[in-house]
């Protein structure tokens, strides 16, 4: 099957055409069954009926990804059904281990202060909805994963430099109650052995990241209303470009193939297009994979990307 194309077609056959093993990261969004006005597809089947067609979507998701690959799944969820990203997890779990379980945010409210953006409903029962599933899926659980390619710089120097909390172990061995006490007691030559021996075991480690694990909240805003109108075309429903980079550079994947079973309006190939790997998509609806395809092409030409972190202060 050509890469670095969106197909016509159905997913699920799609897929199961594919070599098995072949691909390296999926990273998709399924229909959420909510009603959402799509193009072509109907997003109100019964949900057994919704259930049983995701069941044969990651049936073969698991056929076309290797053993060490990464399945990327977002869900949404309506406060009428809050069920339906948990359900579809656990049809996933039939194919697939949890190996991670993060929670994308798309607006955070920090001392009175909201950055980011939602869709606010009127309600007197329910909370706007500011966050959706997301389920880092492989076929083993033990995938090894590059998780400070996103990492957090320490805030502090102390968090990096451990030769502090070295220098009290030794002062302790050395007989002292701590580094004070070893500090005020310590004679000449006891000072010039702990500082020889420190800078030897120092020398022995390996540096020390400068920074630490994001953990799995991921705070990736849209982008300005604007950008996402122009980047989404006619499409109801994405996902910003910089959260399936993350995807990406989270897995470790720096070469390789990107799958997209439902590519929609071309996200996960521009992202894939950004960190360097290939893609093969699929869609029924040729509206969405005209404009995806555009879109695309934008991308390679050199159009200014979006910003993929856009703070703004919402009321």
């Amino acid at each position: 099957m050509q890469i670095n194309t969106i197909h016509l077609q159905d997913c699920v056959a799609g897929m199961l055409s594919l070599p098995a093993a072949s691909v390296d990261i999926v990273t998709t969004s399924p229909p959420y069954n909510l009603g959402i006005d799509y193009g072509t597809y109907q997003d109100n089947k019964p949900r057994q009926e919704y259930l049983e067609w995701l069941d044969q979507v990651f049936a073969a998701v698991k056929h076309c990804l290797k053993d060490t690959g990464h399945f990327w799944l977002n869900m949404g969820y309506s406060n009428i059904d809050p069920w339906v990203g948990m359900d579809v997890g656990m049809i996933a779990r039939r194919h697939f281990v949890l190996q991670n379980n993060f929670t994308w945010v798309k607006s955070i409210a920090v001392n009175d202060v909201t950055s980011g953006h939602f869709k606010p409903i009127n309600s007197n029962r329910f909370a706007n909805p500011t966050w959706e599933h997301l389920f880092h899926f492989t076929k083993t659980g033990a995938v090894v994963c590059d998780k400070l390619a996103i990492g957090v710089p320490y805030m502090w120097d102390c968090n990096i430099d451990n030769s502090g909390r070295v220098r009290g172990r030794m002062a302790k061995k050395m007989g002292f109650t701590d580094i004070k006490d070893f500090n005020r007691r310590a004679t000449a030559a006891e000072q010039a052995k702990l500082a020889a021996d420190l800078a030897q075991k120092m020398a022995a480690q390996k540096p020390r990241p400068d920074v630490r694990c994001r953990g799995n909240s991921w705070y990736i805003p849209y982008d300005t209303i604007a950008n996402r109108e122009l980047h989404r075309g006619s499409h109801p429903a994405t996902f910003p470009v910089a959260l399936i980079e993350q995807c990406i550079k989270f897995s470790g994947v720096k070469s390789g193939v990107l799958v997209d079973p439902f590519m929609g309006s071309g996200t996960s190939a521009v992202a894939a297009q950004r960190q360097g790997l290939d893609y093969i998509g699929f869609d029924i609806d040729a509206d969405y994979i005209q404009f995806a395809e555009d879109r695309i092409r934008d991308q390679a030409a050199g159009t200014p990307p979006l910003n993929p972190l856009f703070f703004e202060a919402v009321e």
